[in-house]
């Protein structure tokens, strides 16, 4: 997300998101462009996945992003957003938006952009569900010109405390005439401060080449 839906203008934050392989990888997952999948279409190094990010709401419930992915200390593409809220529903239990990305590859040079349709909706004082659909396009010659794929995302949360939230993430790719990527990734996200939080989760990428055992984990600081 570009900053959470429903953001007021003014809000901002900085934060660093990161993705860690626990084991090491096979020759099988060596043949797969970078399977960590922040820059799904470059060579992987074996090296740890970040990415620095700035996150500003223009007005409210208009905000924009701009990222950096980088494998270890080498910037491997430029990413920017934008996310728009349409508004809420049922006594604002229901929030639903949209987000569009934009994001090029320096090697090999590719351009993706990415059309999600956002929706959240809050079931009682514990549970919640929060959900991302839509296409993702890509354009360059490393891919023959055109390739295009399904994107879905679902996370059930759970609010322990007033400062923890435990959920589960699943994600899912569905390359048009092609194969099927499903990262599942339980998590925990905790406010540790007024302005800050971190999150971390541990989980696994399923292709149909490879199993990943990884780490992910994020620190914000809001402003």
């Amino acid at each position: 997300l570009v900053r959470p839906l429903g953001a007021k203008r003014g809000e901002g934050e900085i934060n660093v998101l990161g993705l860690v392989p626990l084991r090491r990888k096979s020759r099988t997952v060596d043949d797969v462009p970078d399977p960590l999948g922040l820059v799904r279409r470059s060579p992987d190094t074996q090296g740890i996945e970040w990415a620095p990010e700035i996150e500003f709401a223009l007005s409210d419930g208009l905000a924009f992003e701009f990222e950096l992915p980088l494998e270890n200390t080498s910037v491997e593409a430029y990413k920017g957003a934008g996310q728009v809220t349409f508004g809420t529903l049922w006594n604002d239990r229901f929030i639903h938006g949209a987000q569009t990305i934009l994001h090029y590859d320096r090697e090999p040079r590719l351009w993706t952009t990415t059309w999600l349709y956002l929706a959240g909706l809050r079931l009682d004082d514990t549970w919640s569900l929060f959900g991302m659909f839509g296409p993702r396009f890509e354009l360059g010659d490393a891919i023959g010109g055109a390739n295009a794929e399904l994107l879905g995302n679902v996370t059930l949360f759970a609010d322990v405390t007033q400062r923890l939230v435990a959920g589960v993430e699943v994600n899912g790719a569905q390359v048009i005439g092609g194969h099927t990527a499903l990262p599942v990734m339980p998590q925990m996200h905790y406010e540790i401060a007024q302005y800050w939080m971190i999150q971390a989760g541990v989980g696994a990428r399923f292709t149909h080449a490879f199993t990943l055992p990884e780490v992910g984990f994020r620190s914000i600081r809001e402003f």
